[in-house]
Order: structure tokens, then C-alpha cells, then sequence
């Protein structure tokens, strides 16, 4: 056995680990809201997990380049979905657990939007290229066309607000996000591992945030999901409500997302829209 072999099958192995810990998490918890986060956590990075050692066992670098792009697209729409089917599972009553809420009586606001205009990004149009070249594994020249065309019709089709990325803010994101994911993926598997379910304490806890940028408020409240123990269920203004799964206090809550807040806010900086 190969050393990639060695290293590709044992990241195989923890993702169908973390596949099984997730879907008994999902049998097990004790309520809807609870139950997003194994689906969430646990069930993302276990695929990624299983992509990218399938990758690694085979020895394929363009096996690998789709496993990455697996696991990235998993950790882009997991916390989107979580918090749309949490905040569904909120809105169809079943919130019986909760011992604390927050977000009862909140008033349902219209989506904020932002004036949108037409603007090229460079950044988005060559990721979209190399997605395209990866996803086909064959970097011959006819698929660089197709995916110089393919960006090209959505550079034209999409209507994307200004948005500044701060170059020396992108590493410690990422590291810290890298950070969240594992502690909440051993958070959750220790719930599951503990039939009792005695440490769940659900709550929806209401966290003002700081930032004056949009983006870095999107931002928190999509990462917020990787939190240990925590998962985003609305955001009204600028006010997030997030469902904790072991609640202990307010102040411990806040704490934990306004770390997510500071790394996301040196990340995308307010924007001045100066006419």
C-alpha cells in the first residue's frame, strides 16, 4: 500500500465515520432544530471527507481537484440549507425543547436588498473557468474554451453588488473556519456517542452584530453554522437568532459569533457607496 493509499483510505474511513455518526444523530436528537445540526456538521464533512480520500487512495490529481470541489461546494450550501430547513422547522411550531426563545414574536421582514449593477469581477470569472476544467478532469484546450464560455454567460446573466475582499484576512478565516468545523463535527459526535442526550439544552438566542458590512453579516451568519453547537435560524436586520444545542448563557453565545464576526468583517470590509 502506497502512502496516498494509506492517507486517501483513512480519510475515507473518518468521512463514512462521520456519515454514520450523522444520520444516527439524525434518528437520535430529540428535536427537529437539533437534528440540523448532525445533518449539517457532521453529514458535510463526512462526504468531503470521503470525496477527497477517494481522491488520495487513487491516486488521481484530478480526482483529488473533484473531491476538493465536492467538500468546498458542500461547505458553501450545507449552512444555506440548515438554515432554511431549521428556520422552516421554527416556523412549523416544533419548539417544544427550547428553553430559552428569542426569536418568538419576531415579525417576518421583507429580504433587504441592495442596488445591484453589472460588474466584472476577474476573481469570480477565472474560479468559474478553473471549476470548469477541474469538474471535466481533461485541461485540453477545448475545455478552457468551454469554461472561458460557460463564465462568460454567467458574468453576463448575473447582477452582483461591489463586494471588497481583503487579501490578509482570507488565511486566518480559514483556518478559523477549518477550526470551527472540526470542533463541531466532535461536538455533535459526542452527543451522538451519549444516548442521554442530557447535555442538550436547546435555546434561540438573540446576538446583535457590530459589522457595518453586509457581506461580512451574510458572511457570519452562513459560518455561524460550524460553530460549535450553534445554527443560524433568521436574520432580522442586524440581529441573528441562532439555535444553540447545549445552552449555558447569553453572553457565551455572543462571544462565540462575534469571534465568526471579527474574522468575516477583516475579510470583507465595509463598502463606502459614495455616489
Amino acid at each position: 500500500m502506497t502512502w496516498f493509499e494509506f492517507v486517501g483510505s483513512g480519510v475515507a474511513l473518518m468521512g463514512v465515520v462521520l456519515s454514520l455518526l450523522a444520520a444516527w444523530g439524525v434518528i437520535d436528537f430529540p428535536s427537529p432544530l437539533s437534528r440540523m445540526h448532525a445533518a449539517t456538521k457532521s453529514a458535510s464533512l463526512g462526504v468531503a471527507s470521503i470525496a477527497v480520500g477517494a481522491g488520495l487512495a487513487a491516486g488521481s490529481p484530478a480526482l483529488i481537484g473533484v473531491g476538493s470541489m465536492v467538500a468546498v461546494f458542500m461547505f458553501v450550501t450545507a449552512p444555506i440549507s440548515g438554515h432554511l430547513l431549521g428556520r422552516a422547522a421554527y416556523l412549523a411550531g416544533d419548539v417544544s425543547k427550547l428553553i430559552r426563545d428569542d426569536y418568538a414574536g419576531v415579525s417576518m421582514t421583507e429580504p433587504h436588498r441592495t442596488d445591484a449593477s453589472n460588474v466584472f469581477s476577474p476573481t469570480r470569472f477565472a474560479a468559474l473557468v478553473v471549476v470548469w476544467v477541474v469538474l471535466w478532469r481533461d485541461p485540453g484546450f477545448g475545455n478552457w474554451v468551454g469554461g472561458v464560455l460557460v463564465a462568460s454567460l454567467v458574468e453576463t446573466a448575473v447582477r452582483s453588488r461591489r463586494l471588497r475582499v481583503r487579501p490578509a484576512g482570507v488565511i486566518p478565516f480559514l483556518v478559523a473556519y477549518f477550526g470551527l468545523i472540526l470542533r463541531s463535527n466532535l461536538r455533535v459526535a459526542w452527543e451522538v456517542l451519549t444516548p442521554s442526550n442530557e447535555a442538550i439544552r436547546e435555546a434561540v438566542v438573540a446576538v446583535p452584530l457590530e459589522s457595518s458590512s453586509r457581506s461580512a453579516t451574510l458572511l457570519v451568519a452562513n459560518a455561524v453554522s460550524f460553530t460549535p453547537g450553534t445554527l443560524s435560524v433568521d436574520l432580522v436586520g442586524h440581529t441573528l437568532y441562532v439555535h444553540v444545542l447545549q445552552f449555558e448563557s447569553h453572553e457565551a453565545v455572543t462571544a462565540e459569533v462575534r469571534k465568526v464576526e471579527l474574522l468575516a468583517s477583516r475579510l470583507l470590509p465595509a463598502i463606502d457607496h459614495a455616489p
